[in-house]
């Protein structure tokens, strides 16, 4: 929710752990969205932090409403879970500020990415360079599948590059593993699917390093490529999901040695807390129950035989009264 102030607008909503939170901004400009129906502007705190916030776009169509508001739903649920899951931040993916999800003007805010959009294009980069830009590519996948994450739509408008890692952005199109994917990158029936983004990777790391573009549903022969490259996306473009190479499997390829992350066991995480709960707030002794003793059983007195003796004289007495008088 937006307020406004002198020279700066109040957002209202919840920071990455979901307390309740404000932040006094300005917007400094639009930000280019290349292939986002979300609208990313550059903001500045009142301390001079420099923000990116992503909100929806003024759209009359109520069927393109819906689908942006899919999408910054989508983004919203994939930071928070990083967050959660991920004790330290992940130079390979966004950051969380703070968000907002439930009023009329929902938002997301995020720290700036590292570096700069790859999407024009990379220079020709040295040995050194080209691998870590690689592992940082792969990183960001193996993380996000550690958590049950699909990217879905990987592609060289959601990268960036510093100089020294790779920076995947742009998360309004991911979803848990084994939903129904909402992007055309998925090519199996619409289920998302790890293997789904390292397809997608393997399309961007051929086509910056050969030039030439990979087209949906297309595998390209690397036959014809540099050992290196034909080794590295070996199984890639497989036609299977799970007959492609797992992104961790990719980084033994590039011989990543940097572990990675560990996601945080929430259910360990949360024990103390349990244990510390039940030390303050100990359960009740519930009193046993005393069955109430039942009444004897009575049981009934037998029944006597029926006098058919004496009814059987008295209708002969009967009879023979009514014969004499007739």
């Amino acid at each position: 929710m937006t307020h406004s102030a002198t020279n700066f607008d109040t957002l209202t909503g919840r920071d990455p752990a979901g307390r309740p939170a404000y932040w006094q901004v300005q917007t400094v400009d639009t930000a280019p969205g290349a292939d986002s129906l979300l609208v990313t502007s550059r903001v500045k705190t009142h301390d001079g932090t420099t923000l990116l916030h992503r909100t929806l776009p003024d759209m009359a169509n109520p069927v393109d409403l819906a689908l942006a508001e899919l999408l910054l739903d989508n983004e919203i649920r994939a930071l928070t879970r990083l967050h959660a899951r991920y004790a330290v931040p992940l130079p390979e993916l966004p950051r969380l500020v703070g968000y907002d999800f439930d009023s009329a003007e929902p938002f997301v805010l995020l720290e700036p990415p590292a570096g700069r959009s790859v999407s024009g294009g990379l220079r020709t980069l040295l040995i050194d360079e080209r691998r870590r830009f690689l592992i940082g590519l792969f990183r960001a996948l193996a993380e996000l599948a550690a958590v049950d994450l699909v990217h879905g739509s990987v592609g060289l408008s959601s990268l960036c590059w510093d100089g020294h890692t790779t920076q995947l952005i742009n998360l309004e199109h991911t979803v848990n593993t084994g939903e129904a994917s909402r992007s055309s990158l998925s090519r199996n029936g619409g289920v998302a699917h790890p293997g789904d983004d390292v397809l997608a990777a393997g399309r961007v790391v051929y086509e910056l390093f050969t030039g030439k573009r990979v087209d949906l549903g297309d595998a390209p022969d690397l036959s014809s490529q540099p050992e290196v490259l034909a080794a590295l996306l070996d199984g890639v473009f497989e036609a299977r999901p799970d007959d492609r190479p797992t992104a961790v499997q990719v980084l033994e390829r590039l011989n990543d040695r940097d572990p990675l992350p560990r996601p945080v066991d929430v259910a360990a995480t949360m024990q103390a807390g349990y244990e510390r709960f039940d030390q303050l707030h100990p359960p009740r002794a519930v009193a046993p129950t005393v069955a109430a003793p039942r009444p004897p059983v009575v049981a009934p007195a037998p029944s006597r035989p029926f006098p058919w003796l004496p009814v059987a004289v008295l209708v002969v007495l009967v009879i023979a009264v009514v014969w004499v008088i007739l």
